[in-house]
């Protein structure tokens, strides 16, 4: 799970951290950062994914020329904080070797390419624990690929036949190795006990089970092949997700209760009908008969259907970012979406960050939740975007006691109150 994102002169953000929790909350006004923290994100993502700097900034192809990647909005021209040249971002996380779990950070520090060169690494750092300098590498001012300075525990890796690139994270290369590696000068009986490629791969399976959700009605009404059982960010393949989750009783049950409960409809089952490719199509089922493709369903009921496959489905992600978690909810049945939520991520097996707009939804936010709520916030007359949990603003939790989240969102009381601190200087 993640802990904690710290980012630097990214995007909007000159500095800025964001505590996270099993369900974190982003409030803010419209343009006040919280897509680019999904982007800060995305850019971890893409890392273990095995991409280039330039791949994750711009966009990644395969054969036949399809998009795999889109990239990070605004490209390497817009990823850095006012047109600086750096940025980095700092991770931490719970690392799982075996069944036993330690803490980690991991910070990356980038050259965005912005001078019309290939984006490239300046620094990587690898914390475990205690022991704050497990990997540490920096490429040297020169344009040679191979100049990368790799340590691990301070001891420098010399043997690698093929040096490291600068293009790339150190940390995907090492996950890479062919076979693993030994350390000049080992001295250090963790790093006789330690696979270096293993923890490498730990580290990346904090950021590779991720979903950043999008979800479009155009690709949730699309027909799919059965056996596709990963939601695409848009929605694409929700008909064979759910009919993936409908061969298990218990997890249909489930869905058929929640659905009937967030929508006025009486569903009393699910069909999918195929065509002549072999495709699925969602169709529901009414008490009365009535069968509703989902050509036909409503976009607020696609979405609340794509949210719970995502979750209850055979292969969902650890963690989730969605924007506008309320959209297309009707506000008197948003309770029920957030306790599905909320039960799931309580599970401790999936993570989910969401942005929202809804007074209603912050009303109805439990205390834990709560812990980890954030507002992403722009001073009058600066520049950078800044973070803030709610909880940490001053006397905060003792307003929100006798007001209520919601209430005080409804009169902007968070906002105004960051720009009265500011005069007072605690907002800066």
């Amino acid at each position: 799970m993640l802990k904690q994102l710290c980012i630097e002169q990214f995007k909007s953000f000159k500095e800025a951290e964001l505590t996270l929790g099993p369900l974190t909350i982003l409030v803010g006004t419209n343009a006040s950062g919280k897509s680019n923290i999904r982007d800060a994100f995305r850019f971890l993502h893409g890392i273990s994914r095995g991409y280039n700097l330039a791949e994750i900034m711009g966009e990644k192809y395969v054969e036949g020329g399809v998009i795999q990647w889109r990239g990070i909005r605004g490209g390497v021209r817009e990823i850095t904080f006012r047109g600086e040249n750096t940025f980095s971002l700092t991770a931490s996380f719970v690392i799982k070797k075996g069944t036993s779990e330690e803490s980690a950070t991991y910070c990356i520090k980038v050259d965005s390419g912005i001078d019309n060169h290939p984006p490239s690494l300046i620094s990587e750092r690898l914390s475990i624990g205690d022991r704050l300098n497990f990997l540490e590498a920096k490429s040297l001012p020169t344009t040679g690929r191979e100049q990368v300075i790799v340590k691990i525990l301070n001891h420098q890796i010399t043997n690698r036949p093929i040096p490291f690139s600068r293009y790339q994270s150190i940390i995907y290369q090492l996950a890479e190795l062919a076979t693993d590696i030994a350390v000049e000068g080992e001295s250090n009986a963790y790093i006789a006990a330690t696979s270096i490629k293993g923890i490498a791969r730990a580290t990346l399976n904090a950021f590779s089970s991720m979903r950043f959700l999008d979800l479009s009605p155009e690709a949730m009404r699309m027909p799919s092949i059965p056996g596709q059982t990963i939601l695409g960010d848009r929605g694409e393949n929700l008909s064979s997700v759910l009919l993936d989750i409908c061969q298990i009783p218990e997890k249909k049950e489930a869905l058929l209760q929640w659905m009937q409960e967030l929508t006025p409809m009486d569903a009393k089952d699910f069909e999918f009908p195929t065509d002549f490719t072999g495709k699925v199509l969602l169709t529901l089922v009414e008490g009365s008969g009535q069968k509703i493709s989902a050509y036909s369903a409503s976009d607020g009921t696609l979405r609340f259907l794509a949210i719970v496959a995502a979750m209850l489905g055979s292969d969902p992600a650890q963690f989730y970012f969605i924007e506008e978690l309320e959209n297309g909810i009707h506000p008197a049945r948003l309770h029920l979406l957030l306790q599905l939520i909320e039960r799931k991520v309580s599970e401790g097996n999936i993570q989910m960050v969401a942005t929202t707009h809804s007074s209603t939804l912050l009303k109805l936010l439990s205390a834990q939740t709560l812990e980890s709520a954030s507002l992403t916030y722009r001073l009058e007359d600066k520049p950078d975007a800044k973070i803030i949990r709610i909880l940490d603003i001053p006397d905060a939790a003792r307003i929100i006691k006798e007001q209520n989240l919601g209430r005080l969102h409804e009169s902007a009381w968070l906002e105004n109150v960051m720009e009265f601190l500011k005069d007072d200087g605690e907002a800066e």
